[in-house]
């Protein structure tokens, strides 16, 4: 449900910058007649980093959870430090659904960015990205 923000905003402030990152798409990366549980955990195992995009429309979506549960997994019990978090809207951490519960862990311990209000802070967030990116 995000995937216009990650259209119009996300792929171009990344792909298109210098040096140009490549991020995988499930539109684009996904094997076409492959099983989209298998292109999930693919595409999160060969991913230098992976993000997350945190919405409402996340909180609601049973492939983001699944998403979410893996990457879980190779963060806490594979020590695993390759998640960057991106709030796209203020999510209330205690409506955050029961079955989310992964989520509001990962919200807890690690620090997370959010897309900024302001559009004079927008330079700083793509920034603060970028060095989360390079960084984690």
């Amino acid at each position: 449900m995000d995937s216009g923000w990650v259209e119009a905003h996300l792929i171009p402030a990344l792909e298109q910058s210098e040096p140009p990152l490549r991020l995988c798409l499930h539109k684009r990366d996904f094997v076409p007649g492959g099983w989209i549980v298998d292109n999930i955990m693919d595409a999160i195992e060969k991913s230098h980093r992976t993000l997350f995009v945190l919405s409402q429309n996340f909180v609601r979506s049973e492939w983001c959870k699944y998403e979410l549960d893996y990457t879980h997994f190779r963060l806490f019990d594979q020590n695993d430090d390759a998640v960057v978090l991106i709030l796209l809207e203020p999510i209330d951490k205690n409506n955050i659904p029961k079955k989310f519960i992964r989520l509001r862990k990962v919200m807890n311990s690690r620090t997370y960015l959010e897309w900024p209000d302001d559009e004079d802070q927008i330079p700083a967030f793509w920034q603060s990205l970028r060095t989360a990116i390079d960084n984690t």
